[in-house]
């Protein structure tokens, strides 16, 4: 299983510092193009997002995250840190192991 990471340059710099493969993208178009990548190459089991850039495909996310059993994609801050109003990954933990 691989890593995918998709977002801003610097978020894309530092996980590639790490040796995992990443997609820097701008825009949505570019981001609907990494998302498919990520879709179509079977070796690939986890898609990180920036939070922000998966605002922009917010209805492809969702198509991943409620119809397709693979990847997991995880959004993630980016190096400026979390969107204000999202919930944090405890709060998100929280509220699926109530349901």
């Amino acid at each position: 299983m691989q890593i995918f990471v998709i977002g801003d340059h610097t978020t894309c710099l530092a996980f590639a510092l790490g040796g995992i493969t990443t997609r820097t993208v701008k825009g949505r178009e570019k981001t609907v193009t990494a998302l498919q990548f990520a879709v179509e190459n079977q070796k690939i089991g986890l898609v990180l997002i920036t939070e922000k850039i998966a605002a922009l495909v917010r209805p492809e996310m969702d198509k991943i995250l409620y119809t397709m059993h693979r990847p997991l994609v995880v959004e993630i801050p980016d190096t400026i840190g979390s969107l204000p109003d999202r919930p944090s990954a405890g709060e998100l933990m929280m509220s699926l192991m109530r349901q």
